[in-house]
Parts: structure tokens; C-alpha cells; sequence
């Protein structure tokens, strides 16, 4: 059920829209003319709003109560998301033409602010920079659905809002050089045929399958990094496949400000750099963004609401706190005594915990249960291993040529002794060389440096099963500082970082892949160590101020008894 309603005048509608990033940049005439045309509609608790499979008709956009966001598939009925006020919903259909993607449903009774398929058209010619905001929310959209990312906190109901690769351009740079080299490896390939020099023509073609793979690998590369806002935070994901995986994400709660820097060519493509910097200190960049104030103008808007949220919840606690002191009876406890209970500690996953054959096999930096663990660059283990490497080349050269060389004749050589024997030896000498190998492997494999919500760790285990280790608390940390040396560090950007601790004793992350996004870790993981702390300080005091609050209570409820105890007693004397 569905009622027309009147409850907002247009000076308040249009309040309402200039906090929703869709009308960045919109002036005051135009969000005049837009709030004129919005219907106001009232949906009962239960309601369809929209139906998956219609055609789409409407664009709203929630003024009070919630919605869920559903989509029916082959496993069933779907959990999109949970809108609140100043979400928004339906416009991609009306942006792409086709029909509704999910359902919608009223959560509560809900208040909607509604645009028609014809004013929603309309105004999109009238306002063409709407074009570019719209574009994004949908863009976003779109490709959430393909993914899955399994530390959202789906159960605690967060949704994603802005999801985005790095702008296009970046792509074109990174395969430029490929490309560039595939052209040049064509080209030669046709002066090799047009010449008949084999030589030529072989090694052109392993040019080109070496640039092709190259631009892949760009291309993946490229693919997989992210910049996702969602209702309770801001991430940059960036993954190199087999090697490297990261996260770096604020809180909104923790934004401090929100800058966008562009260049001319930005300016002109519609991307630049969000430096997102927290009120700890720590800064978050996200690089070759595309649309970039449209996704800073996304941020601001949802940073304020996780502001309003953090107000009220702090406003709740603190009442909550007072009821429960009022209701303790007399049993009140002095302001001195109080003490903050802090949570056991969850026991902590052994490194060396038991996982799949090849998880985490090359990766040189993976994160798991808070914790972030690195190990040192693969070039370490190339250096460890290049003998036992090439050993094994030639071995598998050996056979290889054997195997082709011996091809027709090979019925006759299960029963030659000499064929045998070479067999066997060529075994003994694989299992050898690769029993070398892989303690190597293991040696490199088990050098790990780990950072965890609350200190730092240089383990060292041997193949052998002895462990050696270094901890320090992030507490104690004093100053964080990287360093790369030599052309090979710098190519392949690795290093060290140097850890000074209060007490004299130092720590260092050494050859580790990307110093410098290891030092952001630990400074990152610090401060919201501090920031913890802070918090727990800040419920300490409230807990000590609702303490004073009861006992204030009590005391001015008790006068009037205490008067009237008192004119008794005058009473009887009298």
C-alpha cells in the first residue's frame, strides 16, 4: 500500500538533495526546479516498491524508514542490501532501459521522494553534469555485482557504493610498451620470412608471445585493483596474482578531510588522485580515480552520515549507561573503582597453521584474520635457488631430448639395462636436486615478518623445525623509516624497514616487497592502536560520568524524603 503525503516543505527537499553526492555541483535554481517535481510517497511495512522483471517507471530516493534490496536467482532469494535515509534506488533502469534488476521492499513504513521516467529524463537534458554523477552510481553498480568480496561485513550491513578500477588511461599506459614491442616483434617477423632466416623468425616469435604475455599481465595487473566506498569505510585493494595481495581501508568515522589533486590531461579524461586523510594521521591515496570528485563528493556525504551515526550511538550509550546505574539500586560504585573490562584475547593462528598445497605458495604479502604477514621478495628465494634451478633445467633438458631422440625405439628400451640404469639416475639425481630446492623453498617460506592489531613479529623457523622469534609491541614503536638500495632493489622495489623501539631494541623487515606500503601498514596499524585506546579511555569516562550522574540522582531524590523526615522530628519535639 502506497499513500500520496505531504510532509516536507521545498526549502527542506531541497536541504535533503544537496546532501546526496548525485547533486554535486548542482546550483540552487536547478535543485529548485528538481524538488518542485518530486512526488512524496508513504509505503506500509511489507510494501513492494519495485519488482524484479518490471519495467522501470520511477527513480526514489528514501526520506525516512528503510528498504531491503533483493534479486531472485537460481539459488533463491538474494540479500542485495539494506537503503536507509538518503540512499536512492531505480535509476538504472531508467538510465539503461531495462527492466528492474531486484526488488525492493519496505522494511518500516517509508517515506520516498519520487522522480517520473519523464521528469527523471528531463532533467538529465536540462542538467547534463547529473549525466557524469548518475553515470558513476550506476557504473558502481554494476560491477559490485560480479564481485565477491569476502570481507565485507555483509552481517553487520554494510553496502558498497562506489566500487571502481583505476581509470582507463592507466591501462593504455601500461600497455603501451607491450604493444609497442608486439609491433616491433610482427614487424621483424615479416623481414625474418621475407630474409628465410629460421633464427630470426624464432626469436621474433618468442618476442612476441613474451609481449603478449607481458600486456597480459598488465592487463590482470590492472584489473585487479579497486577503490571501494562503503557506508562504513574506504578501500584500496591491489593484488598482484600469486605474489602480492593488499588492503588499506579508513574508517568514515576516522576522515579528517578529503582533497583531490588533477593534472590538465586529468582534468580534461575526468580523473585524478583522492588523498583521504584521518583524524590519526594516516593517509590513504587512491591513484588515477576515475571521476574523482564525484567519488570525493560520494565520501564527504558518507563520512557526514557516519558522523551522525557516531553521535547518536554515543548519545544511546551514554543514556544507557545512566538507566543501568539508576537501576543498580543503591548499590552505587565510586567514580575511583570503575574499571573498563576488556575482552580475552582471541588465541592467535600459528603462521605455520596447516592450509591448502599452494595458498599463499609465492605470495610475498597476504593478510588473514587481522593479521598481515609478509615474507621477503621472490628475487631472496631466486638467489637461494638459482643453482638447484638451473640443475633442474638441465635435468629436464636431459630427459626431454632423450625422450625425443629415443622416440621409436622406445618398446625396446623397457628391456635395455643401460636405458635402465640412466633412468634410474636421472630419478636419484631429480629427487636430490629438488630435495635441495624445496629446503630452500622451505627456508624462504618460513622467514616471515608479521604486524597485528597490536605488535609487530620477526619469526624465523628452519626446516629443520627450530623457531626463532622477535616481538615488539606496536606501543613502543618510535620512529619507521625505509630504505632501497642498489639498481636491483629499485627495479624490482624491495628493501628494508627499520623499526625503532623504545628500550634500545631495534627490528628490521628486511627484503620485503614494497617498503614503503609496509611502513604505511605498521604506522597504520599504530595509530589505530592509539586510536583504541583513545576509545576505551572515552568509555572509561563515560562510564565514570554515569557513575556521577546516578549518584546526583539519588541525592536530589532523596531531599524531599529527608525534609519531611526532618519536620516530623521538629513535630514531635514541638
Amino acid at each position: 500500500m502506497s499513500a500520496l503525503v505531504e510532509t516536507i516543505a521545498l526549502p527542506q527537499r531541497v536541504e535533503f538533495m544537496r546532501k546526496i553526492h548525485l547533486f554535486y555541483q548542482v546550483d540552487e535554481a536547478e535543485l529548485d526546479s528538481i524538488a518542485a517535481k518530486l512526488r512524496e510517497i508513504k509505503y506500509k511495512q511489507g510494501t513492494e516498491i519495485i519488482h524484479q522483471g518490471r519495467e522501470g517507471d520511477r527513480f526514489y530516493m528514501i526520506l525516512s524508514g528503510s528498504v531491503n534490496v533483493t534479486r531472485l536467482n537460481q539459488r533463491g532469494e538474494q540479500m542485495l542490501a539494506k537503503l536507509v535515509p538518503g540512499d536512492y534506488f531505480g535509476e538504472e533502469a531508467l538510465l539503461t532501459h531495462r527492466r528492474r534488476n531486484a526488488t525492493v521492499t519496505a522494511v518500516e513504513e517509508t517515506v520516498v521522494l519520487s522522480l517520473s521516467r519523464e521528469d527523471f529524463n528531463s532533467l538529465l537534458k536540462k542538467t547534463p553534469r547529473l549525466n557524469s554523477n548518475f553515470t558513476v552510481a550506476v557504473n558502481s553498480h554494476k560491477l559490485a555485482r560480479k564481485m565477491v568480496f569476502k570481507w565485507l561485513r555483509e552481517d553487520e550491513g554494510e553496502v558498497i557504493y562506489f566500487l571502481a578500477r583505476k581509470h582507463s588511461i592507466l591501462l593504455a599506459r601500461v600497455l603501451f610498451l607491450p604493444g609497442l614491442a608486439a609491433l616491433i616483434s610482427m614487424l621483424g617477423l615479416l623481414i625474418s620470412f621475407t630474409l628465410g632466416s629460421m633464427i630470426f623468425l624464432w626469436m621474433f616469435v618468442a618476442a612476441l608471445g613474451l609481449s603478449i604475455g607481458w600486456g597480459a599481465w598488465n592487463g590482470v595487473d590492472w584489473g585487479n585493483d579497486y577503490y571501494i566506498v562503503s557506508n562504513q569505510r574506504v578501500v584500496w585493494l591491489e593484488k598482484v596474482v600469486g605474489i602480492y595481495d593488499s588492503r588499506q581501508e579508513a574508517p568514515l568515522s576516522a576522515i579528517q578531510r578529503i582533497n583531490v589533486q588533477t593534472d590538465y590531461l586529468g582534468r580534461q579524461l575526468n580523473y585524478g588522485t583522492l588523498i583521504v586523510r584521518t583524524i590519526v594521521g594516516s593517509t590513504l591515496t587512491l591513484r588515477n580515480v576515475d571521476h574523482p570528485y564525484q567519488a570525493a563528493a560520494l565520501i564527504e556525504e558518507h563520512w557526514k552520515r557516519s558522523k551522525q551515526v557516531q553521535r547518536r550511538e554515543e548519545e544511546g550509550a551514554m543514556r544507557q549507561a545512566i538507566r543501568q546505574r539508576l537501576a543498580q539500586g543503591e548499590i552505587i560504585p565510586e567514580p575511583a573503582a570503575t574499571i573498563v573490562q576488556k575482552p580475552a584475547p582471541a588465541k592467535k593462528p600459528s603462521p605455520y597453521a596447516k592450509q591448502g598445497l599452494f595458498t599463499n605458495f609465492f605470495r610475498v604479502r597476504f593478510e588473514a584474520l587481522s593479521t598481515i604477514t609478509y615474507r621477503k621478495h621472490w628475487i631472496v628465494l631466486v638467489e637461494k635457488t638459482w643453482v638447484p634451478d638451473f640443475i633442474l633445467l638441465g635435468l629436464f633438458g636431459w630427459l626431454i631430448y632423450e625422450f625425443v631422440s629415443q622416440i621409436k625405439s622406445l618398446p625396446g628400451l623397457l628391456g635395455n639395462s643401460l636405458a635402465e640404469a640412466l633412468i634410474a639416475i636421472w630419478i636419484i639425481l631429480f629427487i636430490i636436486v629438488f630435495s635441495w630446492w624445496y629446503y630452500q623453498y622451505i627456508n624462504w617460506s618460513n622467514d616471515i615478518f608479521q604486524v597485528t592489531p597490536d605488535q609487530i613479529l620477526d619469526i624465523n623457523k628452519t626446516p629443520l623445525g627450530e623457531v626463532t622469534s622477535d616481538i615488539a609491541s606496536l606501543d613502543n614503536i618510535l620512529h619507521l623509516e625505509y630504505e632501497r638500495k642498489g639498481l636491483m632493489q629499485i627495479l624490482f622495489n624491495y628493501g628494508n624497514v627499520y623499526i625503532t623501539i623504545g628500550g634500545g631494541k631495534d627490528m628490521t623487515f628486511e627484503d620485503v616487497f614494497n617498503p614503503s606500503a609496509v611502513q604505511d601498514d605498521i604506522e597504520r596499524r599504530r595509530l589505530e592502536r592509539i586510536t583504541k585506546k583513545e576509545q576505551e579511555a572515552i568509555r572509561a569516562e563515560r562510564e565514570r560520568m554515569a557513575d556521577w550522574f546516578a549518584a546526583y540522582h539519588r541525592s536530589t531524590s532523596d531531599l524531599p524524603s529527608m525534609g519531611e523526615q526532618e519536620k516530623k522530628t521538629d513535630d514531635s519535639k514541638g
